[in-house]
Parts: structure tokens; C-alpha cells; sequence
């Protein structure tokens, strides 16, 4: 598969749910409509030494997406990417073959040494074979990193199973063995009601759990949800799922852990005695959309996750036009004075739908290459000291209208204290009705609004409004 004919998958998978027409009205919608990026303060800044640690460009992983990191006892780094490519970079132009290698790999980094980066790949093999993660030595099945633990001697890494339409056909567990990382096999999950686990994982010596965050797709947006095993339990067998109120073993009860979406992959860590979920603006894999980083809070492990805050508005371009951009993540385990450590991943492809148009610079993937920066991770520094401090009035304040997305006839809510009244406007231009109580009822036919905000300081803003 060329890597234009894998994009254009990946734009099936993520809108599978809803019709073609649907599909075009809300990527118009999110064009035409004001971005909430242009409201939001940028408070994160680049890291261009990490950013540079991954410029690598010869002897094993030189390109690919995803960027999570699992911590190793022994002060290691895992880093888990998926497709991506092991063929060496022309320096003199920057620049890869079109088609990538691999379907997955691991790197792992010495931290008293951050520039050493060592691939760990199936040299027995060839082909997408050599992929880190495999059922079978001669299984070639797409697996997709997501996050991971350890436990004593073990690592523990899930793994998604795409198929053929980059549907999702079931979530597994790696085991690897300490020190040397050998894989002592890949085991599948039980179903859990269409929940995928392991988009983030975290460890909580409070409570003595190991939370296990997934997300689960409705319509054509992704919602978060959460279960729990004891520190010491078996991550195969013994999931508890939050069912709003207490724990349960039947995964039909679990409910959601936030109103807002989250990406197909975010994040979930502890600071400073609260925790924090970070994630990134769907922009369902179209150029120039998406560009936003959020950061939730929340008291406790299983939420509700409140207080968005964008951190960072994404302004990579190549050859004047925006890149696709996803699934950004925190890497708790490199806090430091200089903040969070955040990464996001960059791509390109012919864009049909909207006038955002990428880069595309593999028309012809057999002949044509691709400039490597444009397909490796990206990193910046959020300092976490903003997200304790006192929540100030801010334009950020105006992004709390909740749930958006909204099942159509439900009630939408916002800070009275802040907002003064909205006026809901259709795509057309017409008005629908203006709000000054709460809630807003949302209007039973679904589709794109925009939201006219009043704020009690006399300004007036613009947000997004989906009903479905």
C-alpha cells in the first residue's frame, strides 16, 4: 500500500460512522467557521533539542508517527512509533523514499546519553517484516503502538490490530522481558464494548491502581473512558470500568470520563497532586485543521476532566501550506524546569475535500520523495506552573461550553458568571435563536453551528458548535 492510498484509509477509519455529505458539511463547517485556535494563548514553547534528538538519519528508525514514551526502571526510555521508515535519509536533500518501511518500531534512549537512540527492529527478516511488534515472525498484520507500563521485570505495551480498511480488529499486550527487551509474546485483550485501552496509562501509588485509559468512537468523534487493574494485577484479566459513580466488571456500564472528545491517542499523568489529560483538535486528517493542544484537569484519576486550556496552536508548514497534525502527547517523565514534554506528529497528503491543500509531494510514490521532517515528531515545553495557577478570566474561559460535540435535543451548558448571552447561527447565515439562560437546548437536527459568545466584559467571541 502507497502512502497516499494509506491516508486516504486512515480518512475512512476516523469517518466511518456518518455519510459522505456529512462528512463534507463538517469539514466545510471547520473551514469556514472561526478557528478557536486564533482565542486561545499560546503558553507552550519548541524544544528544538529534542526535537533534534529524533533527526536521525541513518542506521535504523529514521522517520515515523505516534511518539509514545514508557519509562524503564533502569532510567531507559522506550519510545514507540508506527509506520516508519528505516531507509536512510539523502542528506544533500533532506529527503525519503515515499513508502515507508515498517508498520511499527521501538527505539530506546539513553538518558545520560539522549542523543543515543538504538532501533530495535526483526533483522531477521525483510520487508515489513522487520517490524518490532509482530504475531508471527511471518505475520505481516498492521500493529499500532499505544501506550505501556512495567511491572518488576516486565514490560507491558498494547497494541491495535488495523485492518484491511483500517478498521480496528482488537486490542493486544506485548510482553517484554528486562533488560534486553525480548518479546515473550503478544496476547489479545477481551472485547470490552467497543472501548480500544492503552491510549494512555498511568500508575497511581495513591489509590494503588494502574489506570488504564482507552476511548471508543461515537458518530465520528472519540470519547475517553477509563478502567482500572490493582498495581500488582494481571492486565489481561482484571479490569474494573468507571461507571460514573464506583467500579465495576462489566464493560457495557463504563461511561465516559469527559463531555469534550479526545484524539484516536492522548494522554493521562499526575502533577503536583492533581492529574491532567492532554490531547489534540480532531482534525480528522485534513491539513491546517487540528492544530490545537488542550490540557484538562481533574481531582481524580477517573475525572470529570474540566478546565481546558489550549497550550499550543501548531504552525508547522511546508513550502507555505500546513501539514496534518495528530495525536499529541506528554512525556511526564521528562518534566523538568523547562516545562512538560509534549510531542505531536506531522504528515502530508493531496487533501480533496477542502481548500487546504498539503504539501503532497509524493504524486508519484514510486519516483517522487519526501522531505523527512515532514513525517517526524515535533516537540515542545509546557511549563506546568500555568495549569496550577489561579484560573484567571481569560478568552480561554470561553472555550467551557459543554458537551461539544452534543447528542442533538441535550442540554448545553456554559459559566453564567463569564457569558452573558449566545446567539446559535446556521452554516446558511441564519439565526436559530438567542440564549441568555442556560441550558441551551441543542437543535434536533444535527450537523455544524457557530456560536455568537457575549462576555460579560462587553467582547464578543466565536466558537464551534457539532450536534449529532
Amino acid at each position: 500500500m502507497n502512502k497516499l492510498q494509506q491516508c486516504a484509509k486512515l480518512w475512512c477509519y476516523y469517518s466511518s460512522m456518518i455519510k459522505r455529505f456529512q462528512c463534507r458539511l463538517f469539514i466545510l463547517y471547520l473551514i469556514l467557521g472561526i478557528n478557536a485556535s486564533t482565542l486561545a494563548q499560546t503558553i507552550a514553547t519548541p524544544d528544538s533539542l529534542f526535537t533534534g534528538y529524533f533527526r536521525l538519519n541513518s542506521g535504523g528508525w529514521t522517520a515515523g508517527d505516534a511518539t509514545l514514551s514508557v519509562p524503564l526502571p533502569d532510567g531507559r526510555i522506550i519510545w514507540l512509533f508506527g509506520d516508519s521508515y528505516l531507509a536512510d535519509v539523502d542528506t544533500s536533500t533532506n529527503t525519503l523514499p515515499c513508502l515507508f518501511q515498517v508498520r511499527n518500531c521501538m527505539l530506546v534512549q539513553d538518558t545520560t546519553n539522549p542523543e543515543q537512540l538504538t532501533t530495535y527492529i526483526d533483522s531477521t527478516q525483510s520487508g515489513v517484516l522487520r517490524s518490532t511488534f509482530k504475531l508471527a515472525p511471518d505475520d505481516p498484520s498492521i500493529l499500532w503502538p499505544g501506550h505501556g507500563f512495567t511491572y518488576l521485570d516486565t514490560v507491558f505495551i498494547f497494541l491495535d490490530k488495523i485492518g484491511p480498511n483500517m478498521e480496528n480488529n482488537g486490542v493486544y499486550l506485548a510482553k517484554m522481558i528486562l533488560p534486553g527487551l525480548e518479546i515473550l509474546g503478544i496476547y489479545p485483550l477481551p472485547e470490552q464494548n467497543n472501548i480500544l485501552p492503552g491510549r494512555a496509562v498511568m500508575t497511581d501509588s495513591t489509590t494503588g491502581y494502574r489506570y488504564i485509559y482507552g476511548n471508543k468512537l461515537n458518530w465520528i468523534v472519540w470519547e475517553p473512558y477509563v478502567a482500572r487493574i490493582p498495581s500488582d494485577g494481571n492486565p489481561l484479566l482484571d479490569y474494573e470500568y468507571f461507571n460514573g459513580t464506583s467500579w465495576v466488571a462489566d464493560p457495557l456500564q463504563a461511561v465516559k470520563i469527559m463531555n469534550d472528545p479526545v484524539s484516536p491517542g492522548f494522554s493521562v499523568f499526575s502533577y503536583d497532586k492533581k492529574y491532567y489529560l492532554l490531547t489534540q483538535e480532531n482534525g480528522y486528517l485534513n491539513c491546517g485543521l487540528g492544530r490545537d493542544i488542550y490540557l484538562y484537569e481533574s481531582e481524580l484519576p477517573w475525572g470529570p476532566f474540566e478546565n481546558k486550556k489550549t497550550i499550543y496552536t501548531i504552525e508547522d508548514q511546508f513550502n507555505g501550506n500546513y501539514l496534518l497534525t495528530y495525536n499529541a502527547q506528554a512525556h511526564p517523565s521528562f518534566t523538568d524546569h523547562s516545562g512538560l514534554l509534549v510531542s505531536y506528529n506531522l504528515n502530508d497528503w493531496t487533501d480533496t475535500i477542502s481548500p487546504y491543500v498539503c504539501p503532497a509531494q509524493c504524486l508519484d510514490v514510486w519516483h517522487d520523495r519526501l522531505d523527512a521532517d515532514t513525517y517526524r515528531p515535533k516537540f515542545i515545553r509546557y511549563l506546568m506552573e500555568e495549569a496550577t495557577a489561579a484560573y484567571h478570566y481569560s478568552k480561554e474561559k470561553y472555550s467551557i461550553i459543554y458537551p461539544n460535540p452534543v447528542a442533538r435535543g441535550s442540554a448545553i451548558h456554559w459559566d453564567s458568571k463569564i457569558i452573558e448571552r449566545i446567539t446559535l447561527i446556521r452554516l446558511d447565515g441564519s439565526i436559530v435563536r438567542a440564549f441568555d439562560e442556560q441550558p441551551l437546548k441543542a437543535p434536533m437536527k444535527p450537523g455544524c453551528y457557530l456560536m455568537v459568545i457575549y462576555s460579560s466584559d462587553g467582547s464578543e467571541h466565536h466558537q464551534k458548535l457539532v450536534v449529532y
